[in-house]
């Protein structure tokens, strides 16, 4: 396999042996975070102070984005 650097959860999957983590695990992990930036979006912005337009900007384009799925 060669170096790549893409912000997908497949890389992370790939590269889960190299941590001696299984799969199963990895795949674990990665459904957890999905779950839990979920959850706690609108707290973190709220704690962020974030505007209404830079929480839209970065909901789904800069987070959970649907490159990172592919």
């Amino acid at each position: 396999m060669g170096y790549t650097n893409l912000s997908r959860i497949k890389t992370c999957l790939e590269a889960a042996q190299h941590f001696l983590l299984p799969l199963y695990e990895a795949r674990w992990i990665c459904e957890r975070q999905v779950e839990i930036i979920e959850s706690h979006w609108d707290a973190v912005c709220e704690e962020a102070k974030l505007s209404e337009v830079d929480k839209k900007m970065l909901w789904r384009r800069q987070l959970l984005n649907q490159f990172a799925f592919e």
